[in-house]
């Protein structure tokens, strides 16, 4: 019997298709489904939150600095709408304590309450410190008119580099000395992919915003990216679930494969790490293999996160949902949610998430668990014996990335601009775009990728349906 005709291979068209779970990406699709454009969204993934013996976990640091503050992100959150919701879901105003073995520091807005906090866990150094905490709102503030309108990074020629040193703040500002700029440099790993002497944004403007008004979003940036999902969406945009496969970028457009189908589109922006990339040109041509290069950042080390869903008799009072916690190893972060079941009512039982550095290459769960629980004993006395599940995640699904910083005054920029090098076609939202800057990078990512996409694909802008 003969065969039968080969069947056909369905194929989607778009203006723009983006890859990855940046939420830079899901902000560009949001801002291009507003003017009107053809958007597909493509997580390429898992996004959801993960789930551990019938428990409901984030898939992220539990806490990200207040995007309102930052000049970055403002624009992007007053375009889309969505100042009001990222507050409402954040819960009212907290604040980030500061534990040690002898330290018990909360650190609340409202100046009366930070005052009195600290004259009572700080009789000698409460002055000194009440100064540094008030100078973080100007040290942030550098940095504003490089974010305003942000130059492509990392600058290429003479003339580049000379409009960069006209906007950077030059010398960067110092940090506080003692307890304020600690916090700060330990804060920072969980602020920025690029941290350190070459990104002194990352403490003074990110950590700092952070120290002074941490957001307690109950899955940090994945939240922030489901927000950004539900505007686009919500604008017209496609979303798409499944592994992305065979990116392939022609003169005047790109494809790429999605669960079984050809997806083409005028321009493609990536939102996804340099390994996935990598991944997605894999057997391609010279623009791919130039694509792959441009996007190989060196990342050294990631956030792991260890879970404790332990009952309410494990949380002493006064522990507030969002805290710094120094340890003998080192400094981790730590959030207290209400706990989540997949299915039925939990009982009253809280989640507490500890997120650490860790080399990139680490996977032994039960070492990082290990080392959590020991740090978390010094702050919460018997808390182990209140454990009802525990469980680790070294691969979060929108897990920190932290890049290696380059060494002496001539070395490299670290970064990926935001407009491919490779072809004009290609445009990159992720977290290695303004990699000091964090999430709040990511959204000027997107704007610039968006202002690109319009211009290029050449559609007016019209308001969306």
């Amino acid at each position: 019997m003969a065969p039968g005709p080969e069947k056909a291979f369905p194929r989607r068209l778009y203006d723009v298709a983006v890859i990855g779970s940046d939420p830079g990406g899901a902000a560009t699709a949001a801002i291009l489904s507003r003017r009107g454009l053809r958007v597909l969204l493509a997580a390429d993934g898992p996004l959801a939150a993960k789930e551990s013996e019938g428990w409901v976990l984030p898939g992220a640091v539990p806490v990200i600095p207040s995007l309102r503050q930052l000049v970055g992100a403002a624009p992007v959150l007053d375009d889309l709408g969505l100042g009001q919701e990222l507050s409402r879901q954040s819960g009212p105003a907290g604040a980030l304590q500061i534990l040690g073995e002898s330290l018990r520091l909360s650190l609340p807005a409202d100046a009366a309450r930070r005052r009195a906090e600290l004259r009572r866990e700080l009789p000698e150094d409460w002055s000194a410190v009440e100064t540094a905490l008030e100078a973080l709102e100007p040290l942030a503030k550098t940095w504003d008119a490089f974010l305003v309108e942000p130059p492509p990074l990392p600058a290429r020629g003479f003339f580049e580099r000379r409009k960069l040193r006209k906007i950077l703040p030059s010398p960067a500002p110092d940090l506080p000395d003692g307890l304020v700029g600690e916090a700060l440099l330990a804060l920072a790993p969980f602020c920025a992919s690029l941290v350190g002497d070459t990104a002194p944004e990352a403490a003074a403007r990110e950590a700092a915003t952070l120290l002074r008004a941490p957001l307690r979003l109950w899955s940090g940036s994945a939240q922030v990216w489901d927000l950004l999902r539900g505007k686009a969406e919500a604008g017209g945009t496609h979303v798409l679930a499944g592994r992305c496969a065979r990116l392939r970028v022609e003169r005047k457009g790109a494809s790429f494969e999605l669960e079984g189908a050809e997806v083409r589109a005028n321009m493609i922006v990536l939102a996804t790490s340099p390994v996935r990339i990598a991944e997605l040109c894999q057997g391609g041509g010279r623009v791919e293999r130039n694509i792959t290069e441009e996007t190989s950042v060196t990342v050294s080390r990631k956030v792991g996160l260890a879970h404790f869903v332990v009952r309410p008799e494990a949380i002493p009072q006064g522990l507030e949902e969002a805290a710094l916690l120094y340890s003998a190893e080192g400094a981790g972060l730590l959030a207290c949610h209400p706990a989540r079941r997949a299915r039925g009512e939990s009982r009253g039982e809280k989640l507490l998430t500890f997120c650490r550095p860790v080399d990139a290459g680490e996977s032994d769960g039960a070492a990082f668990l290990a080392a959590a629980r020991k740090a978390l004993e010094r702050a919460l006395p018997f808390f182990d014996r209140h454990i009802v599940h525990e469980t680790t995640d070294l691969d979060p699904a929108q897990g920190q990335r932290l890049l290696r910083p380059h060494e002496g005054i001539h070395s490299e920029p670290i970064g990926v601009r935001p407009v491919s090098e490779a072809h004009e076609r290609v445009v990159h939202a992720s977290r290695e775009v303004y990699p000091g800057f964090g999430l709040e990078g990511s959204l000027v990512a997107a704007r610039a990728c968006a202002g690109h996409a319009v211009e290029s694909i050449g559609r007016k802008q019209v308001a969306a349906t």
